[in-house]
């Protein structure tokens, strides 16, 4: 009994083998068209885990940087800093020591920075914060009263900005979850779509199948082994494509403006890449489900 369900399957595959064989030009059209769907679908996935990820990072941060008028006292501050509770450090950089930090942060920029004039560049002192040692509360507080302080020009403080960060997060769940659900309703429209060219290239050979008694199992299940095996290798080309992306991306640097702002572009996990390909075959079956349906 399984041996002969084994075969059957065996010959659905060499039927569907037989089927791709005998319509390589509609099979291919299809192919580049869901290659096409799954790999925007795939990339826009990437540019959210990679925004999602950097604001995650950036609310987590407790730093502070102060920025000091000329000729402003650095010493009063700094003495200040030191009297607070939860800090773990505080670093002051000169306009000189300006240079070199943005010289560290973004290499990549070497040369232009060498052109500007290192008096140009504001003092400032950099504050770290202990992670879990302060509340927010109590980092506002501090953040009000370093801007009081005489000789203070600019205070940066990222979590003034968190109930913005916490609203644009919030905004890019909504708008990641609708596109991404849009994403998926097209890939199940064009799966329809092209797999319906290459049935309606087969429909003569379908009604003569019909005629001469073969059920609808017999033509339907190579269909969908057929129009599985594009996904398939549709999304494997896709994922690819994608990756390779990324790494001619990372090799050459192209990310270097980035490394000012700490960021850093990360691949697709594991995981992710498995629920897309889910989604994948999902829609290749609900496509060949939709396109089929007419003719059974």
């Amino acid at each position: 009994m399984i041996s002969r369900r084994v075969n059957y399957f065996t010959n659905y595959f060499k039927i569907a083998a037989l089927n791709i064989k005998s319509n390589i030009s509609g099979n291919a059209f299809a192919f580049l068209i869901m290659s096409f769907s799954f790999f925007i679908m795939l990339f826009f996935l990437l540019c959210y885990i990679n925004i999602y990820n950097y604001m995650s990072t950036f609310q987590k941060s407790n730093v502070m940087i102060v920025f000091l008028k000329n000729n402003a006292k650095k010493d009063n501050v700094l003495n200040f800093i030191g009297k607070l509770n939860g800090v773990k450090n505080a670093v002051y950089y000169s306009d000189k020591s300006s240079m070199n930090f943005l010289e560290k942060r973004v290499k990549r920029l070497k040369s232009v920075l060498k052109n500007m004039n290192p008096d140009n560049l504001p003092a400032f002192i950099k504050i770290n914060f202990k992670k879990n040692a302060v509340s927010s509360i109590f980092l506002s507080n501090i953040y009000l009263r370093l801007k009081s302080l005489k000789g203070v020009k600019l205070v940066y403080y990222n979590k003034m900005l968190q109930n913005r960060i916490v609203q644009f997060m919030f905004f890019t769940k909504v708008v990641g979850f609708i596109l991404f659900l849009f994403l998926f309703i097209l890939s199940i429209f064009i799966s329809y779509s092209a797999i319906k060219l290459v049935i309606l290239r087969k429909q003569s050979e379908i009604e003569i199948l019909k005629l001469i008694g073969a059920t609808n199992s017999y033509i339907r299940i190579p269909m969908f082994i057929e129009g599985e095996i594009g996904t398939v290798l549709s999304f494997l080309v896709s994922i690819m494509l994608l990756f390779a992306i990324y790494k001619i991306f990372i090799f050459y640097k192209f990310d270097s403006f980035l490394e000012f702002f700490r960021i850093k572009i990360i691949f697709l996990n594991p995981q992710q890449i498995a629920v897309v390909f889910l989604i994948a075959v999902i829609s290749g079956i609900a496509g060949t489900y939709l396109s089929s349906k007419r003719f059974f």
